[in-house]
Order: C-alpha cells, then sequence, then structure tokens
C-alpha cells in the first residue's frame, strides 16, 4: 500500500472504532457506591431529608448517569420503600414506590 492508501485506511479504522470507546467512557458510568448520608452533598441531603419526612433513609449510592453525579436512596415511609434519586445540585430526579417482590 502507498502512504494515502494507508492513510485513508487509518482514518477508516479511527472513525469505526472511535464512537465505540466514546461511548464506554472511563468504566466508571453506572458504578455505584455507597455513600454516607454525612458525604453526600448538602443540597442533596436536604433533598432527601424533606422527601423522606417521617422515615429513613437506609442506604445512599452515587452514580454517574450520563455523565452527571446522581444519589439514589432507599428510604422507608410509613412501612412502604421507596427509591429516590436527586441530582448533585439537590434536584428531586425521581421518587418511585418499590414494587413489592412477588413469590
Amino acid at each position: 500500500m502507498n502512504r494515502v492508501q494507508t492513510l485513508a485506511a487509518a482514518l477508516v479504522a479511527a472513525v469505526v472504532v472511535a464512537p465505540g470507546c466514546a461511548s464506554h467512557g472511563s468504566g466508571h458510568e453506572d458504578k455505584e457506591i455507597a455513600v454516607a448520608m454525612k458525604d453526600v452533598p448538602a443540597a442533596v441531603r436536604a433533598t432527601l431529608e424533606r422527601e423522606s419526612a417521617g422515615g429513613k433513609v437506609t442506604e445512599i449510592e452515587r452514580e454517574l448517569k450520563h455523565g452527571k453525579t446522581v444519589y439514589s436512596a432507599d428510604v422507608t415511609v410509613n412501612g412502604q420503600e421507596w427509591d429516590i434519586t436527586v441530582a448533585e445540585d439537590g434536584t428531586l430526579l425521581s421518587k418511585e414506590k418499590e414494587k413489592a417482590d412477588k413469590k
């Protein structure tokens, strides 16, 4: 192959391979890390306290979703289980009642 053909082949390979590599990011996307309430940002803590009023936060996990840090908390309120997801700035992203396991 001459230089132009080699360069063209390398360019085509880069165009084909690069998008796949980019979608995998650094490998930390969606990796959940357990954190304590004292270790979450104040805005996240305030939202979790407000949304779990009268209940108990049993677990908090920090993870990256679409390149942004979010906090997911398992909460028990009046015997009901909830999953609350909060953005790093304290914005409530979701609050969903956990479904009971059917066996």
